[in-house]
């Protein structure tokens, strides 16, 4: 399988944008360099593995919050909202993101002994793994090596791919009393993601407008207290500056794809009525003006 370029779009259910692999083989391996690809907060209905490869990040996820350096990672499950934050100067992820069928394709012995655990356990949101613990550092060892074979196409990789992945989930169903313990939501955090997802959906799809704090509540038919804690509790910030960070994603995304747009219909497309303002955002942000940043390679 060829690297995946990250993207940030999502479908009208509020899932990431993407078709990961091929049908027949359905994983995206990617390589992200963090100071060029954000990773705000997202879902999908696939499985996925981190491995921090540089730096340092932190990782929110699950009501949790936590550093990771080079060498760690963490396995995301189904659905689970999550997102990352660089910490240092530079960093650099291997991630892959894949479906349960890669694994099985169908409910037979391996599905109802080794996805079927995981994939419906709510015990399991997460994992967070350390190469200084024994077993998780095997997990990120077999991980990374099924991304190696996998990114590179090395020899017979769809088979050893598999193989190393299923390894793995075999090593998590031997640690699953201790990892639910450890990881388990609590049902409160379950209700008020529910709640948030359905607030970033609607910033999402209307971010191009202008929105205020009533309007952003409104959409989750929660009150304005409620929407503040919930940013607060799940995000770890709050709804105008995620609408903020989310527009001027979006313009760096249109900038490099313009259309045939200008840097001043990009800003409004984004929901900046201000071009001066737009620009003092964007280099805020990024350390560079919207011209510059359109002549910039992509990364």
């Amino acid at each position: 399988m060829a690297l995946t370029q990250s993207v940030d779009q999502v479908d009208e259910n509020g899932r990431e944008l993407l078709t990961y692999g091929t049908p027949d083989f359905p994983i995206a391996f990617f390589d992200d360099d963090l100071t060029k690809v954000a990773v705000p907060p997202h879902w999908h209905d696939e499985f996925e593995f981190v491995l921090v490869t540089e730096g340092r990040v932190s990782v929110r996820i699950a009501g949790r919050e936590f550093p990771l350096g080079a060498g760690d990672g963490y396995f995301a499950n189904s659905g689970i909202l999550h997102a990352a934050e660089l910490l240092s100067r530079t960093g650099h992820q291997h991630a892959m993101v894949f479906s349960p069928r890669l694994i099985s394709g169908s409910p037979d012995l391996v599905w109802n002994t080794c996805v079927a655990p995981i994939l419906e356990n709510p015990g399991i949101p997460f994992i967070r793994l350390s190469a200084t613990v024994p077993w998780q550092g095997e997990i990120l060892t077999m991980a990374e090596t099924a991304w190696q074979y996998g990114a590179y196409e090395k020899t017979d990789y769809p088979i050893h791919v598999r193989y190393f992945l299923s390894q793995s989930f075999a090593r998590i169903l031997r640690q699953s009393e201790s990892i639910q313990s450890e990881s388990a939501c609590i049902p409160r955090y379950q209700r008020d993601e529910l709640r948030i997802k359905k607030v970033l959906l609607f910033i999402e799809q209307n971010y191009g407008n202008v929105l205020s704090l009533e309007d952003i509540a409104a959409s989750a038919s929660i009150s304005i207290s409620t929407c503040l804690r919930l940013f607060s509790s799940v995000l770890g910030t709050t709804p105008n500056r995620y609408l903020m960070d989310y527009r001027l994603r979006k313009a760096a995304e249109f900038l490099h794809h313009p259309g045939g747009r200008s840097i001043t219909e990009i800003a409004q497309a984004c929901g900046f009525s201000d071009a001066s303002y737009f620009n003092r955002c964007f280099r805020k942000m990024y350390g560079t003006t919207p011209t510059r940043y359109t002549q910039a390679p992509l990364g």
